[in-house]
């Protein structure tokens, strides 16, 4: 009886090693720096609030043309392929990097617009509070171009980061041109742990 045990043991864990991640795997895992900042409804929320859940995370704002929609589309497709697990295995989390024109109003609104005001955790705050986080997470945020009328862009670190169960950052998808079914693998991968 061991050895057929052991030998389902191998097989089960040859065919989970050849499920490999998708993702840019961080290793060796490091525990993600915590945050409270303040999502689309006004309440506050902490990141260590999702423990026990995987956490698909990306720095964005919504003034954002290009980039920013492209990430919140990549997002849209992986949650449709998560089905009904997102919101109770999984939580997707957008951090502003804009907190001048990301008030809660605005990024409400930005949720309402693409379908995901119940679906995602858009959080924002003062300027102070995201740049503890920007820094914590090594994103890189510059006004980069002004015109005369008060309007810029924002340069910023296009990067998605997911978060194990237990809080430990376990990917990256670097950019905007990875393939949302590969991220919605890693997450199946990853809540089955």
């Amino acid at each position: 009886m061991r050895l057929y045990s052991a030998l389902l043991l191998t097989v089960l864990l040859a065919g989970c090693m050849q499920q490999g991640f998708k993702g840019v795997p961080l290793s060796p895992p490091k525990p993600a720096p915590d945050f409270t900042l303040t999502n689309q409804f006004g309440e506050e929320v902490s990141l260590s609030d999702f423990r026990g859940r995987v956490v698909v995370m990306s720095f964005l704002y919504t003034s954002c043309p290009t980039v920013c929609p492209a990430i919140t589309q990549n997002f849209i497709t992986a949650m449709e392929e998560l089905g009904d697990a997102v919101g109770r295995d999984v939580v997707f989390v957008a951090v502003s990097v804009d907190p001048e024109r990301d008030t809660v109003e605005q990024v409400r609104k930005y949720s309402e617009r693409r379908g995901l005001l119940y679906k995602w955790q858009y959080l924002t705050g003062e300027r102070s509070e995201l740049e503890k986080v920007w820094k914590a997470y090594n994103i890189y945020v510059n006004v980069s171009w002004r015109d005369e009328y008060g309007n810029y862009l924002v340069d910023h670190t296009a990067t998605a980061i997911v978060v194990d169960r237990e809080g430990n950052i376990r990917l990256v998808y670097p950019g905007i041109t990875w393939d949302p079914k590969n991220l919605a693998h890693d997450v199946k991968l990853l809540i089955r742990e």
